[in-house]
C-alpha cells in the first residue's frame, strides 16, 4: 500500500508538516465547510467512516471542488466541477496558490507564526497565474481563478483532502506537495474543519525479543541514495530485486492478503520474478492469481472468524479496537496469528509468541496496559479520553520538521537534490488514436481480490471502459456503425497488449483523451470459474509505470490504450 497507493502522500506531509497523514486519515470532513477532491473518488472509494462523514457533510450544507477528468459521483454533489486534462494537476495546484499568494487570500496571522519559506513561496508562484495554466489544464482561467477565491474564502475550515491512490504520475510527492502547501495557505493544519491532530493509546508490546539473531538489509531499494524519502518497503523494489539478484538474491516471498498480479504495475515483470524464485507461499482469505502461483497456500479464516491483535491507531478519537471470532472458521482455514505461531515453532522462534492463542494474547496486552478487559471483549472497543485535536479546542501545534514548523520550502529536498518547490513537467502524450488509461475502485468491491465472489459480483459483474461520446463517434473503424454504450471492445495498450472484450460506456461524463475502468476484472486465471474472463484488466494493460524519485511510488497513469470492435 506503500509505492502503489498512499507512499506519495506521506512523504510529502512528512516534508512539510514533519509528520504524514496517517491511516485512517486525521481529517476533519465532517466540520469542513468546504471540501476539494482532486481525484480523489469518495463513495467510490469506499473507507467507510469516511463516506459517512462526507455525506454528513455535504447534507449540512458544506460547499463540494472536484478535480477530475471523470464526472464521478463526487462531482455530481459539487459547486465546481473541473474536468482537467490528466497528468496537469500540478499546474492547477501552482495556479491556485497564485490566486491566493498575489490576492492577499492566505492566513497572515497563522503562516507568520508557524511556517517558512513564504516568501520563496511568493516568487516561486508569481508567474504561475492561471493564465499560464490555461492552455497546459484545458481550464479557462476565470474558472482557475474564481474556484481559488472560492476555497480561500472558506478557510481554516476548508479541507484539501491529501487523497489515497496518489501514485499516477512519477511526480507525485511533488503533486501532494502542492496539496500540503496549499492546506498551509488555508491554515487548515490543526484547524477545525481541516487537519486534526491526532492521538492514539499506549498499549503494552508482548515481551520483547532479543535473541541476538541479526536482520539482513532491506533489498527494496538498489542503494541509499534510490528513493531517499521512502518511509516503507518499496513492493516493486522487492519484485526488481528478485529479478536482478541485487543488492542480493531473493529465494521466497511469503505474500499475505495481496494479489499483486492485479497489484504491482506490469504483470509480466512479476511473473517474471516469481519464475526467479525456489519457494512462493500466499496467505490469502479468498482464491486469486497469486494463489495459483504459489508452491503453498495457507487459508486464512476472515475477520469474523478469528482473533486479530488489537488496533490502537492514531485518530481523532482515540480508541483501542478488539476483533475476535463470530463463529468458527469453515474447512481448513486458520487464523494469521496460528499461521505465524505454527511457523515460528518449527524454525525454533516460539519465544516470540509466548501465549496459547489470541484470544490469550489479546486478554494479556489489554490486562497489562491497564483497560477493563471484559468491558472491552464485550464492548469490542475501548474508548479513549477525548484530547483537544484543534486550535480551537486547545490544541498546541506541533511540526516534526528541523525547523519544527510549517516547511514550504524544502530544504531537505533541496539537499537531496530534488527542486525544494514543486514544478509542473508536461506528462507524455497519447500517440495518436489512443487514450490515457484512468482506473478507479467500486464501493461494492475490495480492488482486485473480491470479483470472483458471487454476492458481490451479483452488484458488479464486469467492469465497463467510459469513453467520452464525441470521441466515441470519432473512432477509426466504427464508420457507418457508430460505437453505442453495451456495445463489446478490445483495448489494445502502447505495448500491444490486448484486454477484453469490455462494454462499453458511452458519456459525456468523462474527457475525450482519457478512458475508464474500474480495476480489479478481466481475470484469466482458471481457478476463478465466476470472474474469469468478465470485462477488462487495467492492470495487464499497464506495462509502463514512472517511478517517483523522491520516494520509489509508481506512477502508473502513464499507459495508453487504442479502442476496437469486438468480434461477435
Amino acid at each position: 500500500s506503500y509505492a502503489q497507493c498512499r507512499g506519495p502522500r506521506e512523504a510529502a506531509f512528512e516534508l512539510t508538516y514533519g509528520q504524514g497523514v496517517g491511516s485512517p486519515e486525521a481529517i476533519d470532513i465532517r466540520n469542513a465547510r468546504c471540501i476539494t477532491l482532486i481525484g480523489s473518488h469518495l463513495g467510490e472509494n469506499m473507507h467507510n467512516t469516511q463516506v459517512q462523514e462526507f455525506a454528513d457533510a455535504i447534507g449540512s450544507g458544506a460547499q463540494l471542488v472536484v478535480v477530475d477528468p471523470r464526472y464521478s459521483v463526487a462531482a455530481s454533489k459539487s459547486k465546481y466541477w473541473l474536468p482537467i486534462k490528466p497528468g496537469t494537476d500540478i499546474a492547477l495546484l501552482l495556479a491556485w496558490m497564485n490566486v491566493i499568494v498575489t490576492e492577499k487570500r492566505y492566513d497572515v496571522d497563522y503562516l507568520a507564526e508557524h511556517a517558512t519559506g513564504l516568501a520563496e513561496l511568493e516568487q516561486h508562484v508569481a508567474d504561475k497565474t492561471p493564465e499560464w495554466a490555461y492552455p497546459i489544464t484545458g481550464l479557462d482561467p476565470s474558472l482557475i481563478r474564481e474556484t481559488a477565491r472560492f476555497i480561500a474564502a472558506f478557510r481554516p475550515s476548508s479541507l484539501v483532502h491529501p487523497g489515497r491512490h496518489v501514485t499516477w504520475y512519477g511526480d507525485d510527492t511533488q503533486r501532494v506537495r502542492c496539496v500540503a502547501i496549499l492546506a498551509a495557505l488555508l491554515g487548515s493544519w490543526g484547524r477545525r474543519g481541516g487537519y486534526l491532530l491526532p492521538s492514539s493509546m499506549g498499549l503494552r508490546k508482548y515481551p520483547p525479543y532479543s535473541a541476538g539473531r541479526g536482520m539482513a538489509d532491506s533489498a527494496d531499494k538498489p542503494s541509499a541514495d534510490h528513493y531517499p524519502m521512502a518511509g516503507e518497503l518499496l513492493a516493486s523494489g522487492v519484485c526488481d530485486a528478485t529479478v536482478s539478484a541485487a543488492p542480493y538474491g531473493v529465494k521466497g516471498w511469503m505474500v499475505y492478503g495481496t494479489n499483486l498480479i492485479q497489484a504491482l504495475p506490469n504483470p509480466r515483470q512479476t511473473a517474471a520474478a516469481i519464475q526467479k524464485l525456489d519457494l512462493l507461499v500466499a496467505i490469502d482469505v479468498l482464491p486469486a492469481e497469486i494463489v495459483g502461483w504459489a508452491d503453498i497456500v495457507l487459508p486464512e479464516s476472515t475477520y469474523l472468524e478469528r482473533h486479530d491483535d488489537l488496533w490502537a491507531a492514531s485518530y481523532k478519537e482515540p480508541f483501542v479496537a478488539v476483533r475476535q471470532p463470530a463463529v468458527e472458521p469453515m474447512y481448513e482455514s486458520k487464523p494469521g496469528w496460528w499461521i505465524a505461531k505454527q511457523l515460528a515453532n518449527r524454525l525454533g522462534l516460539s519465544e516470540l509468541f509466548p501465549w496459547k492463542d489470541g484470544e490469550e494474547n489479546i486478554r494479556w496486552r489489554l490486562e497489562e496496559s491497564g483497560y477493563d478487559v471484559e468491558a472491552a471483549l464485550r464492548d469490542g472497543v475501548v474508548r479513549g479520553e477525548a484530547v483537544p485535536v484543534c486550535e480551537e479546542e486547545g490544541a498546541e501545534l506541533y511540526f516534526g520538521t528541523d525547523s519544527e514548523k510549517i516547511e514550504l520550502y524544502s530544504q531537505q529536498l533541496a539537499d537531496a537534490g530534488f527542486d525544494p518547490l514543486p514544478n509542473f513537467t508536461p506528462p507524455d502524450e497519447a500517440p495518436p488514436g489512443m487514450f490515457r488509461l484512468l482506473s478507479g475502485r467500486a464501493p461494492m468491491h475490495t480492488f482486485g481480490r473480491t470479483t470472483n465472489n458471487r454476492e458481490l459480483g451479483a452488484l458488479m459483474s464486469e467492469n465497463e471502459v467510459w469513453i467520452n461520446t464525441k470521441a466515441a463517434r470519432s473512432l477509426e473503424g466504427f464508420e457507418g456503425q457508430p460505437l453505442k454504450s453495451g456495445d463489446y471492445v478490445m483495448l489494445q495498450n502502447q505495448d500491444g497488449v490486448v484486454s477484453g472484450p469490455v462494454k462499453a460506456k458511452v458519456t459525456e461524463r468523462i474527457r475525450g483523451d482519457a478512458v475508464y475502468l474500474v480495476h480489479g476484472f478481466g481475470h484469466k486465471a482458471k481457478g476463478l470459474t465466476f470472474t474469469r474472463n468478465r470485462g477488462a484488466s487495467d492492470s495487464a494493460l499497464t506495462t509502463r509505470y514512472k517511478v517517483d524519485p523522491v520516494m520509489g511510488g509508481t506512477g502508473m497513469n502513464v499507459n495508453f490504450v487504442r479502442i476496437s470492435r469486438a468480434e461477435a
